[in-house]
């Protein structure tokens, strides 16, 4: 149900202009071949379905021309103030941050589950069938939450992680040919010996680095969004 809900969403207008064809073509059928043929009562119902379905083509076309016309609200670019998308060249990482947390709000209750479920996995409306465009921002924000602003206990959650949820992370960086930061992530989850303190120091060192993939995630697949 989501991934339809997703495909009508990207492809609106396709989908107005081929009920828009069909119903010409059911209009004209409904005139030339069954109305012909038809005498009395009958033909007068064949005429005026075929009026009607004209005119249903004839309001679904202009529905797709308004729908193509009207500047699609970008989830990264559309500013509610100004009421349109801004610039790409205005986006920066403070604002794609804001977006995601939003985003993780879909996946998970609180940030702490990440470690204790594999939200890659989850039905939301975040990972649509067939929809992946977030899943490595996804991944980005799971470890830039945990080198900004992780407690104690979501360290913990983090040493006890099972192994299959790191690797989803991981491979959620792959999808973005991050596989230098999936092989670091992976290789200090599985020898970090009880002790978070190398990880911590290594996200610490490398915040600008994933801060960066992420604006360059965005803003190359901007029209995805």
């Amino acid at each position: 149900m989501n991934g339809i809900k997703s495909f009508l969403k990207q492809n609106l207008q396709v989908v107005l202009f081929v009920l828009c064809g069909l119903l010409t073509v059911l209009g004209i059928l409904t005139f030339v071949l069954f109305a012909g043929q038809s005498e009395g009562v009958l033909a007068v119902l064949l005429v005026l379905l075929g009026i009607v379905l004209i005119a249903a083509a004839i309001t679904l076309a202009l529905l797709a021309f308004v729908t193509g016309s009207a500047e699609r609200a970008n989830f990264f670019l559309y500013d509610s103030k100004i009421k349109a998308n801004r610039s790409v060249d205005e986006l920066h990482f403070d604002l794609i941050n804001q977006k995601m947390t939003f985003v993780m709000s879909k996946l998970t209750s609180t940030a702490s589950k990440v470690w204790t479920q594999n939200v890659f996995e989850e039905e939301s409306e975040v990972f649509a069938e067939g929809d992946d465009r977030f899943v490595p921002l996804v991944a980005y924000k799971i470890i830039y939450d945990l080198s900004e602003r992780a407690s104690e206990s979501v360290w913990n959650l983090y040493l006890m992680a099972d192994r299959s949820i790191i690797d989803a992370i991981a491979a959620a960086l792959e999808l973005n040919n991050d596989g230098e930061l999936a092989n670091a992530f992976r290789y200090l989850h599985e020898n970090a010996a009880g002790s978070y303190e190398r990880t911590e120091k290594f996200l610490a060192d490398n915040k600008k680095y994933i801060q960066t993939k992420m604006v360059k995630y965005v803003k190359s697949n901007i029209d995805r969004f």
